[in-house]
């Protein structure tokens, strides 16, 4: 997807690819397909970009209770930029569970408290 499809996509939308990447890029990662996997991160990352460029990042925050744990980390892990008191308990959560979901936790969270996580 262009960045100008993105700048030009409604809250909803973006939303909506953001929720389509961060699914296909579970299931591209468990098929063992990479480069599936890197184009799904990209959508996620574009959305997430441009949520921000908008001022609208809070539109995230009800996916938290997605039924996707996939979907509930990498809005856990974005929050921590804009709302970290209601990513970091996702991410703690998360974090003890067994799995990538649990690894990704834990490292974003780490790397957020030592300063040097970075947001697309």
């Amino acid at each position: 997807m262009s960045t100008r499809k993105f700048q030009k996509a409604s809250i909803e939308e973006l939303i909506q690819w953001y929720v389509e990447g961060s699914i296909s890029y579970e299931q591209s990662l468990k098929a063992a397909d990479s480069r599936s996997a890197n184009r799904a991160h990209d959508k996620v990352a574009a959305a997430y970009r441009e949520l921000r460029n908008r001022g609208e990042t809070s539109h995230l925050l009800p996916l938290l209770q997605s039924k996707d744990e996939i979907v509930r980390t990498h809005v856990a892990v974005h929050a921590l930029e804009f709302a970290p008191e209601f990513g970091e308990p996702v991410l703690l959560w998360i974090e003890k569970r067994p799995g990538l979901n649990g690894l990704r936790a834990e490292y974003a969270l780490k790397h957020w408290r030592e300063g040097t996580l970075k947001f697309p």
